[in-house]
């Protein structure tokens, strides 16, 4: 399979009206430069229509989002010829991808589309008219007959709108901001979780203290004032226990009502 050069290609598109309209100044490095026009498809559009562009009208693809992008000229593939698309570096740089078909089958007639992915990190602008999409031709060895459903395409077809409208299209950016809301709520929620089991304790430990307060006080009364005074002195400290914990626990509940109001608040911004 051999590809044609320029003049060859040049002579084909006269010969066979390839392209139409057709612009020698479009043949460029071995292949014909195609470009955007006036009918786009996008899934960040909140009609899920088709868009129409007027002359010089531009489109903006956010990233994680799909179009489908219909070429301002019509093709005619020669039986003899296999045509070979692809979109131009410098928008593959930016993050757009071409995921559909790489190739246009012999003798087909028609205007090409292109279902394109932005996998960048930015909006990317594309304006009516511009040439973004360079076609090459190719000599096979006999002629073939096109047998598909897409001769003598004139509009975006309906089958790739439908494919492509199934729910909502959220960016990989988009995603990993959830993800790291949904992390910051869980780690919330363990943090409380760790607050409840302190509080558990700590009250555990008040009662126990009491527990023991009361049998002091029982003892005293059975062995006399003797008793109770080394009693009292150990109350003081039990005591002193007591309040401690008290403080540690009204500073406890103030940090649980703390984060108990960050989560309403995370709760309310989902």
């Amino acid at each position: 399979m051999a590809f044609l050069g320029n003049k060859s290609i040049l002579e084909c598109i006269r010969k066979n009206d390839v392209v139409e309209p057709f612009d020698e100044k479009r043949v460029k490095n071995g292949a014909y430069e195609l470009s955007l026009g006036g009918q786009v498809f996008q899934t960040n559009s909140i009609s899920k229509e088709i868009k129409k562009l007027d002359t010089d009208g531009i489109i903006h693809i956010g990233p994680g989002q799909f179009a489908l992008l219909l070429t301002e000229e019509k093709v005619k593939i020669p039986k003899d010829k296999i045509a070979f698309i692809s979109i131009k570096a410098k928008i593959k740089f930016k993050g757009l991808v071409n995921v559909s078909g790489f190739h246009v089958d012999p003798d087909f007639e028609g205007k090409l589309l292109f279902s394109v992915y932005n996998a960048g990190p930015a909006t990317i602008v594309l304006k009516r008219g511009e040439n973004y999409f360079p076609m090459w031709l190719a000599e096979l060895t006999e002629k073939q007959k096109y047998i598909g459903t897409h001769t003598n395409q004139d509009s975006i077809p309906l089958n790739p709108i439908e494919a492509l409208s199934q729910g909502e299209l959220n960016s990989p950016q988009i995603l990993m901001k959830e993800i790291s809301q949904s992390n910051s709520r869980i780690a919330s929620l363990e943090k409380d979780n760790k607050a409840n089991n302190y509080i558990a304790i700590t009250a555990l430990g008040f009662v126990f203290a009491l527990l023991l307060k009361l049998a002091f006080d029982f003892y005293a009364l059975d062995k006399g004032w003797d008793k109770a005074i080394e009693h009292n002195e150990k109350q003081v400290v039990l005591d002193s226990i007591m309040n401690q914990r008290l403080l540690e626990k009204k500073q406890l509940i103030q940090e649980i009502e703390i984060l108990t109001m960050k989560k309403d608040s995370l709760t309310k911004n989902k």
